[in-house]
């Protein structure tokens, strides 16, 4: 049986099988009669420090085929090459200049370590943590920091990455993960800065010419409306019979 399973497997295929057993240095699985070993290397393009954090006896897993010894009867397979390279990630999202978010996963003597994507670390290196001189990348950053970092370079053959910390500035945008969707500028709108606009706002002046043409506006009377006075209006109220007979020479017959 096991001769047939390596016949008619080849390197490239992927095929289903199920996880038998867990060991420090990677995880066997059974493919219907004969196991093949998944290097702890193999199981994730991130860094995994034990194959239990990642697997369980019994789950069905997809692997690739990655090498056969005919001779000896072994299978090395990969778990991580049936997942998205993040590394392709990078290269159609980011591009050098770039300010991008992660997280100091490791502090060395040179730098430090930061995570950008799950299985992406890249260095930022001793002299580009800080502007000032460091003697210990520990001054600086401590494992587990979230940190904003600038893309310096990309070596996509080499799968490394040179960030740096120095190099970004206040209110330099951050790129988003891949897939999402960059956050909206943050906009205030408090009453404070209302009131400011408002003192700021500029107050416009007239010119004499224009005021001379304001107040002969106000004292001209519109003519497109009927002058109403009435003849009681210009006389004011009718006299008595005494005062009219005081403005006439004639006398006022007596009732």
């Amino acid at each position: 049986m096991r001769q047939a399973i390596l016949d008619k497997l080849n390197p490239g295929d992927v095929v289903e099988g199920t996880i038998s057993n867990i060991v420090d240095f990677g995880a066997f699985v059974d493919l219907d009669g004969m196991d093949g070993l998944i290097h702890i290397s193999e199981l994730s393009w991130s860094h995994v420090n034990h194959p239990s954090e990642v697997l369980e006896i019994g789950q069905k897993v997809d692997v690739k085929v990655l090498d056969i010894d005919r001779e000896r009867q072994r299978i090395s397979l990969g778990l991580k090459q049936t997942q998205t390279d993040p590394w392709q990630q990078v290269l159609e999202s980011y591009n050098e200049g770039d300010v991008v978010s992660g997280k100091v996963t490791k502090v060395v003597t040179f730098g430090a370590f930061v995570e950008i994507l799950p299985g992406v670390e890249g260095l930022v290196h001793i002299s580009e943590l800080a502007q000032h001189h460091v003697e210990n990348p520990r001054e600086v950053v401590s494992q587990g920091d979230t940190v904003s970092v600038r893309i310096l370079e990309v070596d996509a053959e080499r799968r490394r990455l040179s960030l740096s910390l120095k190099r970004v500035d206040d209110g330099m945008p951050v790129q988003p993960l891949p897939g999402e969707d960059a956050a909206p500028p943050t906009i205030d709108l408090s009453e404070d800065v209302f009131a400011d606009e408002a003192a700021a706002a500029p107050v416009a002046e007239l010119s004499d010419d224009e005021v001379e043409d304001d107040e002969a506006e106000i004292d001209e009377p519109d003519e497109s409306e009927p002058d109403e006075t009435t003849d009681e209006d210009v006389l004011g109220e009718p006299e008595s019979a005494d005062e009219l007979a005081q403005g006439s020479d004639e006398p006022v017959p007596a009732e």
